[in-house]
């Protein structure tokens, strides 16, 4: 076999993630992930942090908005799991909440302009994260790899991942698992779920679906049920 026939297998993480944006299939594919995930659930969370992040004022320090928001997403998040018997847990000051049957835990975090939209790019962190980050993501990973074959084993780790865009003042948001991690930030995904924007006003909390290639301003059919 000379040098020009050998080809290594291509990197299945070297390209866009896996994205679903079809509300239908995106509402069977996070039943699949667990019972008690559905839109509605996940879309009340976003709407406490949108809420915190209004109740700031002129008089708030300036990482006041964006700080409120994560806190009170994260807790709405963990309170409307605790009802469903979910477990909060706290590592090394990294918040998740965990299924019962441990088969799945979740994270909120901040992403970037990418987030809760279908482009040419994935979305990545906006923050830096740490060594419990990219543990998880790394684990991730091994159980996307060795899962192409078999069932999953262990806990997967998936995010509850936001953006609040200033310009167009609406909150983009998806449910997206991290299986990439480079300079301090989550930068790939294995599988994507968008769930759409709210805007950002206070009298007509609305959920938007994700057009894909679709200006940004314009507006498509509401979901019902928030």
């Amino acid at each position: 076999m000379s040098n020009s026939d050998f080809q290594l297998a291509p990197d299945p993480f070297n390209q866009l993630a896996k994205t679903v944006v079809d509300p239908e299939e995106v509402r069977a594919r996070l039943l699949q992930l667990h019972p008690d995930l559905t839109p509605e659930l996940l879309a009340r969370a976003i709407l406490k942090g949108l809420g915190a992040r209004n109740d700031t004022t002129k008089a708030s320090a300036p990482t006041a908005a964006g700080g409120k928001q994560w806190f009170d997403t994260l807790e709405e998040l963990r309170n409307l799991l605790l009802e469903k018997r979910w477990n909060p847990h706290d590592q090394r000051n990294c918040p998740f909440a965990i299924a019962p049957d441990r088969s799945i835990s979740i994270v909120v975090m901040t992403g970037n302009a990418e987030t809760g939209r279908q482009g040419l790019e994935d979305p990545s962190t906006a923050a830096d994260k740490g060594a419990v980050a990219e543990n998880y993501v790394s684990a991730n990973r091994q159980q996307v790899l060795f899962n192409q074959a078999q069932e999953q084993q262990g806990t997967q780790v998936w995010a509850l991942l936001y953006h609040y865009d200033k310009n167009l003042k609406e909150v983009r948001y998806e449910l997206s698992l991290p299986t990439d991690f480079s300079k301090k930030k989550i930068t790939g995904w294995g599988e994507r779920l968008i769930l759409g924007s709210i805007p950002n006003s206070p009298t007509d909390f609305t959920i938007r679906e994700d057009v894909p290639n679709a200006p940004a301003t314009v507006d498509v059919k509401p979901k019902t049920g928030t």
